[in-house]
């Protein structure tokens, strides 16, 4: 390691990470389920279901493995190993391994996995290990942590993002019966139901949410359209007397919607998380465009948009996003545990086109915190990288470098989400 690599290692081992969008486990969750080499796992799950030919979601992993007996699960995973070893969400899992428990070896193999297993019982059976391993280890201030409809959140770990999908799914009888219990009203009509947003959110709002976020672009295009509040309420209104929606009418809803939560946003000083990029399997990969969402900052110039994931595989376009649209937030969640050499090049390309205090340099994007140490440790790796590179390269002075390792870890998030600087 280069003397200078080196010191920028240092300052980033030294600052107190802002997680900048979490999908991490509560504390609560984390010690009620059962763990082991199986369960404490990240995206490599996503090659063992589509090894097996089915859905990629954790809860399809879950139910799978739970079935079966630790050994049948090692033969499976063993044989994705052999035929998906080479991708960084394998090399996110080894990181940990090392790091955490006990793996000397090159890789894991048939006599030495047991070892590691029985190390993740007995290392995470500690009451006291999630906290020292996202406090004292990871050295994070707080995440980000998406909070889904009507659950809570731990704020010693953790800060408030309120996913917003459900607001989308609100011409659904069902979805509808849930909120309106939850703010004891009727919905009888779009002005109640947006009234009924406001209020919920306000909940949210009060006990410290700092945003709000979207995740459409599994489902749908990321593009939407202007429609009036005549046409949105006529379609609403179909809804409410228990006629089907067309999935025309269901976009055009949709769209209106998420103007909306634009809308509140500004009204609440809240930051707009949006989805771009990197599909499960199957997804549409066009659909999730950074660029389709241009209509939509343009007219909220006001709106602090917070785009995830580099938009893979539009990063380039992602960044003149950033560079041209001055409400744009570039975030790099999940991106290392994509791939690191496009993150890199991203990254490097990013810091001559857009102004450092709009990007975010880590959002861990994982269930389980000992893998945010692994992605963390990617994330660190590649920002070294390019920063000794532009200082040797490209003329970025040593100053500058690490001062802007500095913003983009740190001082940007507590600045773009309100926190305070002593956070965690």
């Amino acid at each position: 390691m280069s003397i200078l690599r080196d010191l920028l290692f240092r300052e980033m081992k030294a600052l107190r990470t802002i997680d900048c969008h979490s999908h991490t486990l509560l504390r609560s969750d984390y010690y009620a389920r059962e763990r082991n080499f199986f369960t404490i796992q990240s995206y490599f799950t996503r090659e063992i279901m589509a090894y097996l030919g089915k859905p990629a979601m954790n809860k399809d992993y879950d139910d799978w493995i739970s079935g079966r007996s630790e050994e049948e699960n090692w033969e499976l995973f063993r044989k994705v190993i052999r035929q998906a070893g080479n991708t960084s969400y394998w090399r996110h899992n080894l990181l940990v391994y090392r790091k955490f428990f006990g793996l000397k070896d090159d890789e894991l193999n048939d006599q030495n996995w047991q070892r590691v297993n029985e190390a993740i019982k007995r290392k995470t059976a500690n009451p006291d290990w999630y906290r020292q391993v996202t406090k004292d280890i990871c050295g994070l201030g707080t995440q980000m942590r998406t909070v889904e409809w009507y659950e809570n959140w731990e704020p010693e770990f953790f800060t408030c993002v309120l996913r917003m999908d459900e607001a989308l799914e609100l011409h659904k009888k069902s979805t509808r019966e849930k909120l309106a219990a939850a703010v004891d009203s009727s919905l009888s009509s779009l002005s109640d139901l947006k009234k009924a947003l406001v209020d919920f959110t306000l909940t949210y709002n009060v006990r410290g949410n700092r945003g709000i976020k979207l995740a459409h672009a599994y489902e749908r295009t990321l593009h939407s359209e202007e429609v009036s509040e005549t046409a949105a309420g006529a379609l609403y209104d179909k809804s409410l007397q228990g006629q089907s929606l067309s999935t025309e009418e269901i976009k055009k809803f949709q769209d209106h919607i998420i103007s909306f939560l634009a809308e509140m946003a500004d009204e609440m000083n809240l930051v707009f998380q949006i989805h771009t990029g990197v599909q499960t399997a199957w997804g549409r990969i066009p659909d999730s465009n950074p660029m389709h969402l241009l209509p939509l900052i343009h007219r909220y110039r006001n709106v602090k948009f917070d785009l995830f994931h580099m938009g893979f595989p539009y990063v380039r376009e992602l960044g003149m996003m950033g560079k041209h649209c001055p409400n744009v937030y570039l975030n790099m969640a999940w991106s290392y545990l994509v791939s690191m050499e496009v993150s890199r090049q991203g990254l490097s390309e990013w810091i001559d086109l857009v102004p450092g205090v709009r990007l975010l340099a880590f959002g861990s994007d994982v269930r389980y915190p000992e893998m945010i140490y692994g992605h963390l440790e990617m994330a660190r790796s590649c920002i070294a990288d390019v920063l000794e590179a532009k200082v040797q390269r490209d003329y970025l002075s040593k100053q500058a470098a690490i001062e802007l390792l500095k913003k983009m870890l740190h001082y940007n998030g507590v600045e773009l989400y309100g926190l305070s600087l002593g956070c965690g």
